[in-house]
């Protein structure tokens, strides 16, 4: 607002705080006129002397507050007025109508009412960060070892505990965000996203959420209708679970806290894409073990079936050729009979021929004999002959010559 032929005065001597309260003992010294401008937002006050020329204006701070000077049968044009300003704290307006000084009256009400509130703002904001830094250590206390990470001044709104319907949302508390890790000697173990309320104490969370795959922190787009709001909002989301909205104060704790939990959410998805590969490779090596097994036993089965077939061929085929050749036909079970005495001359055979393909296996492979031949070599009258007959069946060389036997005899008689 812009306001003309304003006198403005200072305080001809300054005694102290006092003299803002007692601003009817001050004497005033008229300093200059002209023209002030407020800002309507920050309530700046600039003042433009009149005739200065070349002068630059001059700043005169925000305006904080301002008291009117009545005098006893005139309207009120003078005003005390209060200001930011380090040197000159204190003026004293004269306006040149009442117009102007009613317009400069409603506007110190207003710039005196955000003073308050942007007072009250500073208070309140003091005593949050001496409650939060005071949760924040508690936390870490009660997390000794763990070294969790702290994120202050967060608020968590989600599903009203005391309502059965899932669709409202209330805020459930306000403190601090805090992501835990699993201890050190857990290679990968369970990541969490505690939340501690300010009214509760770091004694027990409020709420309590395990990150696991498939979790999603969504950045909320922020209102631009809602100018007192949060900073920074996250929608959190889980399968199967209701969602929550985790809003902080700060925009960069709130981005600290989104790329560390990210971080976690991240390391989840792996571990799970991991679990499952080494889940899926352990299935297919049963897999191809089974195939394997199921291919020999396959092959083993197949040739069991074929040497059946075979054998029930054959038995076809003999009783053909019995009934055939008999000029007399007879019973079945005669046949049958028949049949039975030659499977079993074959299956005797089969033995005897497998019994001497051992042996002579073993033959060929440690020099031993037939067990036939050593009973024949057994039953010869002399032991030289045993020998001979011995050392015949085993390949070696024999011991005694019976030209050298012969002569050793003669010599002994003579």
């Amino acid at each position: 607002m812009h306001f003309n032929d304003v006198s403005i005065s200072l305080p001809a001597k300054v005694r102290g705080s006092e003299a803002e309260e007692e601003w009817q003992e001050v004497d005033w010294v008229t300093w200059s006129t002209g023209a002030v401008n407020i800002d309507p937002e920050s309530f700046l006050m600039v003042f433009n002397p009149t005739g200065a020329g070349s002068v630059k204006a001059k700043p005169l701070g925000n305006l904080i507050r301002a008291s009117a000077v009545s005098c006893q049968g005139e309207e009120v044009k003078t005003f005390i007025v209060e200001t930011s300003e380090s040197l000159h704290k204190t003026y004293r307006l004269t306006f040149s109508n009442v117009k102007h000084a009613s317009d400069f009256s409603n506007l110190a009400k207003q710039a005196e009412a955000a003073h308050e509130a942007s007072s009250q703002l500073k208070d309140l904001g003091a005593s949050n960060t001496q409650r939060d830094d005071g949760l924040e250590a508690d936390i870490r206390s009660k997390l000794d070892g763990r070294w969790p990470l702290v994120f202050i001044g967060a608020e968590l709104y989600g599903p009203d505990p005391n309502s059965a319907s899932s669709g409202s949302e209330v805020l459930l508390g306000r403190g601090a965000a805090v992501l835990v890790d699993p201890p050190e000697d857990i290679r990968v173990g369970s990541y969490e996203l505690v939340f501690y309320c300010e009214d509760v104490g770091a004694e027990k969370p409020i709420s309590t959420f395990t990150i696991v795959p498939k979790m999603t922190l969504e950045r909320q787009a922020a209102s631009e209708e809602d100018l007192d709001g949060p900073a920074a909002s996250f929608l959190l989301t889980s399968f199967g679970k209701p969602a929550h909205t985790l809003c902080f104060e700060d925009n960069d704790v709130a981005g600290a806290f989104a790329r560390d939990f990210r971080v976690r959410q991240k390391l989840m998805d792996v571990s799970l894409k991991t679990a499952k590969g080494q889940k899926a490779a352990r299935e297919l090596r049963g897999e191809l073990t089974g195939l394997r097994e199921q291919s020999l036993i396959a092959r083993m089965l197949g040739l069991l079936r074929l040497l059946m077939l075979i054998a029930a061929l054959a038995c076809l085929a003999r009783l053909a050729q019995l009934y055939l050749q008999d000029a007399v036909k007879q019973q079945p079970a005669v046949y049958m009979q028949m049949l039975k005495r030659d499977v079993g001359h074959v299956l005797s055979m089969s033995a005897a021929s497998s019994k001497r393909a051992v042996q002579k296996a073993c033959e060929l492979s440690v020099g031993s004999a037939a067990e036939d031949d050593v009973r024949a070599c057994s039953q010869l009258a002399q032991a030289s002959d045993i020998r001979r007959c011995l050392d015949r069946l085993t390949g070696r060389a024999p011991v005694i010559d019976s030209d050298f036997a012969a002569g050793s005899l003669t010599a002994c008689s003579g």
